[in-house]
């Protein structure tokens, strides 16, 4: 690996999975509710993605009262995301290497709580995954708190966590703010200075590092 690190934590959507059908289910509601008069709030994407309750009780906690036959289209929207989703072709070999290396894996991801199945759907081989999820810890990146809960829950000090996300502001500069090292994941791209255009670089340059 290109940053020594006794854990690394991947980001979820963008990173390790990928949608292949995107409804905006939740922002649909938001938009709804809009229309209706109610007036959105900065603090909406942060309710949604850190209270661990049915959609419906989230939506009550925002003030919406969502219409029994839109819930249902809500429901039947989240399902067929949910169905698209895949693992990016570089995940499996990448966390296999590591695991193989004895280095600690984990995931820390912003999501609403229906999401969540996605662990259980797409990477049931690793049950020792660390997961890091908004809706169970109560914040969101890039807020410092969910990534020293990273730190609190693995016994692992800061510096020697790695984060790999494609978002530079949640998964680079969040993680680097509380002392982890950090690489900017840009697919498709030359791997740079703090950034990597594959999960696969990561294996490939600590091969490199050990046959030197």
């Amino acid at each position: 690996m290109r940053d020594v690190a006794d854990m690394v934590v991947f980001d979820l959507f963008g990173t390790l999975i990928r949608f292949g059908v995107r409804h905006h289910p939740y922002r649909k509601i938001l938009a709804w509710a809009k229309e209706r008069g109610r007036r959105p709030h900065p603090d909406d994407a942060r309710v949604v993605m850190t209270i661990n309750k049915p959609p419906h009780a989230v939506f009550a906690q925002l003030g919406i009262a969502v219409p029994s036959a839109m819930l249902e289209q809500f429901h039947h929207e989240v399902d067929e995301e949910l169905s698209s989703l895949t693992l990016f072709d570089d995940v499996e070999p990448t966390l296999t290497a590591l695991i193989n290396q004895g280095v600690r894996l984990a995931v820390c991801s912003n999501l609403a709580a229906p999401y969540g199945r996605v662990l259980q759907d797409l990477l049931p081989e690793y049950p020792d995954l660390l997961r890091c999820l908004s809706y169970d810890v109560g914040a969101i990146k890039p807020d410092p708190v969910i990534y020293r809960w990273l730190e609190d829950h693995s016994g692992i000090a800061a510096k020697n966590i790695l984060f790999v996300g494609d978002n530079f502001i949640a998964d680079v500069e969040g993680p680097r703010g509380v002392g982890m090292n950090a690489l900017y994941l840009k697919r498709n791209s030359s791997p740079g200075d703090g950034s990597i255009g594959s999960l696969i670089d990561l294996i490939l340059t600590k091969d490199k590092e050990d046959h030197a």
